[in-house]
């Protein structure tokens, strides 16, 4: 005798489930990870460099602390002093 309707396929049925809700919940927490992770950052990198300028900020850093990068031109002046090699001279 056959079994009853309801316990055919049930694995089938189930594995359709499983398979559906756990696409559903990988692409929402790629979703939400997008919007509350990377998207925000991604902003703010955005507004940062829209503004930023290297070259003064370089220039600000060497002014402010000596010693702190040695590719300063003070700095490079000094080393270049140093090795006993002539450079032109700083402004």
């Amino acid at each position: 005798m056959a079994p009853p309707l309801v316990m055919r396929n049930m694995i089938h049925g189930y594995a359709k489930k499983a398979i559906a809700v756990g696409f559903t919940s990988a692409i929402s927490a790629t979703v939400f990870f997008y919007l509350g992770y990377v998207k925000p950052r991604h902003d703010k990198y955005e507004e940062f460099f829209k503004n930023y300028d290297p070259y003064t900020r370089m220039r600000e850093i060497c002014a402010s602390n000596k010693g702190y990068m040695h590719t300063c031109p003070q700095e490079l002046a000094k080393l270049y002093e140093e090795k006993g090699k002539g450079i032109a001279a700083l402004e």
